[in-house]
């Protein structure tokens, strides 16, 4: 059986300055986050977080992105809409039954 929760992480319109702003850190947190647990699994099993180090690697590359889509959307009095829905979804393992 699945559960699901589903919440507005952003629902808003933004000026350039402060929708730039909340992208820029969220993605910033989430890199702050991989780098964190890539340091971690390095110290503690002597080798490199795969996982982290692609998401890494994936969100700079979103970073870039971000950064160089509003330096070309400097016109002033514009104003941006950010929507981002999270959903997540726990699935429950089936655990083998006893016959007997």
């Amino acid at each position: 059986m699945e559960k699901t929760i589903d919440f507005k992480l952003i629902d808003g319109e933004f000026n350039q300055k402060d929708a730039k702003e909340v992208l820029v850190q969220l993605i910033n947190d989430k890199i702050n986050f991989h780098v964190r647990r890539n340091f971690s699994s390095k110290i503690r099993f002597g080798y490199a977080d795969e996982n982290s180090e692609k998401r890494i690697t994936a969100l700079n590359a979103d970073l870039k992105n971000i950064i160089s889509f509003f330096q070309q959307e400097e016109k002033i009095g514009q104003t941006f809409s950010i929507q981002a829905k999270i959903e997540v979804i726990c699935h429950e393992e089936e655990k083998p039954g006893i016959d007997i």
